[in-house]
């Protein structure tokens, strides 16, 4: 080898590693920057005339694992869609309250029951008698402050689509201009790898919500797909449409068309019903909550409510009612109606003829809702048969979520105990899917992230390499020298 060869090889040496210095100290500097993967320099022997001529970069190779990728991003989806459900069933649960907390909805039947059977000793106590009517009034209260707070997940739900919808949208442009950028580059043989991590975080803006499937194209662009094939980037972006909803009632519903669907390209999907294309993440969640999971809620809570009302609107229990005539609760003052169930729970009121609140008399709760005047102090025959009635066993009415025979207090009981098991299943999931989630994510980190220590084991590594060329240049450059000295 001619020392001129040699010198060509030892300076092609010493690029090549000051490359190398160069990308691990990007590696190193980004170690905790979100999105980032890690980079190696990619080299091949340089030929020359059929001879050796020292070593060439062919490239900076950014660190992928599609696999490990992908299934982290599938968990991250479901682990989405697992906590957002979990949160919107927790809130309702804590509308009603559970079985054993002060002011829930069963801590006020109680009450109600316990004013009843203290009025029913004492009816001539006319403090006890305003006691059954604040009592009445509390568990009015507490079923109409749960149908509310029903309706603020769905409003909340149905903020949250638009939302998301609009990161999706924004996300898909976003990844549509860099498909253009790294296309260009590619063609002119640049570097992409700083696109490439921009465009990966991008996707999982979008994989955080919907799970999503990507098919390599030309050029290093990229395509999206959801998991049932529908098109989301080819080329072009097919944007999701959703118009927002700011009020909503107990009786609006998709089905109705009184709230939005979702639209892919302008075409209607399904979404939130388990099989939808986007189902699967945090935005399916979102419509299974606005569609689903509170509506059922709101079913059982007036569900509670009807029960509550024919209870004590029946002629047989207050013999002072005519048929058709309101009770001790009322659909907003009237009678129950079998056709205007849906709210039920959010106009249910306390007769005002027994509310003082309202301007009635407590002692009616003695002497009858429509009793002219006051009859004797002593009797207890009313105040017995509310007591009885109360707690006949009667059909559990069918928005209540399940069958059998139930007083009013165990109706409620098994009503909030059921609402308490799917908290805590829901709870159960959405820690199961999110340590999931996490083992993943630190699974495809070990092969795609920064490993601080490696990197900087590498970089002694070069430095000795760096170091043997400078000496062989260094060699070299004697060796001239002596040749010019003869």
């Amino acid at each position: 080898m001619s020392m001129s060869a040699a010198l060509t090889n030892a300076l092609s040496g010493l690029n090549t590693n000051a490359r190398r210095t160069q990308v691990i100290s990007d590696n190193v500097a980004n170690a905790l920057t979100p999105g980032y993967a890690r980079r190696s320099v990619s080299t091949a022997p340089r030929v020359a005339a059929g001879e050796g001529a020292g070593v060439t970069v062919t490239g900076v190779a950014r660190a992928t694992d599609p696999r490990a990728t992908g299934d982290r991003r599938r968990a991250e989806a479901a682990s989405g869609e697992s906590a957002a459900l979990a949160s919107a069933e927790s809130r309702l649960l804590g509308s009603i309250g559970g079985i054993a907390d002060a002011g829930s909805i069963s801590a006020r039947a109680v009450t109600w029951e316990s004013a009843l059977a203290r009025l029913a000793d004492s009816p001539e106590s006319a403090a006890l008698q305003a006691d059954a009517a604040a009592a009445a009034r509390g568990l009015v209260s507490g079923l109409n402050a749960a149908s509310q707070e029903t309706q603020r997940v769905r409003m909340d739900a149905d903020g949250q689509i638009g939302l998301m919808v609009s990161e999706i949208n924004s996300a898909l442009e976003s990844i549509r201009e860099l498909n253009s950028d790294i296309e260009r580059m590619t063609i002119s043989g640049r570097d992409t790898a700083a696109l490439d991590d921009a465009r990966s975080r991008e996707i999982d803006r979008i994989s955080s919500l919907v799970p999503v499937r990507i098919a390599g194209r030309e050029n290093g662009k990229i395509a999206l797909y959801t998991p049932d094939g529908g098109i989301l980037l080819d080329g072009r972006a097919n944007l999701l449409g959703f118009e927002a909803t700011g009020q909503i009632t107990a009786d609006m519903t998709l089905g109705s068309g009184a709230l939005s669907g979702l639209t892919l390209n302008g075409e209607p999907i399904s979404a939130g019903t388990g099989d939808g294309p986007l189902d699967g993440g945090a935005l399916g969640a979102q419509f299974a909550i606005r569609d689903t999971l509170a509506p059922e809620a709101q079913g059982q809570l007036d569900a509670l409510a009807q029960d509550l009302i024919l209870r004590f609107e029946d002629p047989a229990v207050d013999p002072t009612l005519a048929v058709g005539d309101p009770g001790i609760f009322t659909d907003e003052g009237g009678a129950f109606d079998a056709l205007d169930v849906i709210g039920l729970a959010g106009r249910l009121q306390v007769n005002a003829a027994v509310d003082p609140a309202q301007g009635g008399e407590a002692w009616r709760l003695r002497d009858g809702i429509n009793a002219a005047a006051q009859g004797p102090v002593g009797l207890d025959t009313l105040p017995r048969a509310l007591m009885a009635a109360l707690a006949d066993p009667v059909s559990a009415p069918a928005g209540v979520g399940f069958s059998g025979m139930f007083g009013f207090l165990d109706l409620v009981q098994s009503a909030v105990a059921g609402r308490e098991q799917a908290s805590a299943d829901l709870e159960s999931l959405a820690a199961f899917s999110g340590g999931r989630f996490t083992l993943l994510q630190e699974a495809e980190a070990a092969v795609t992230g920064v490993d601080t220590d490696k990197e900087l084991s590498d970089l002694l590594v070069v430095e000795n390499a760096y170091a043997a060329n400078a000496r062989v240049i260094e060699t070299v450059d004697g060796l001239l020298k002596r040749l010019l000295e003869i």
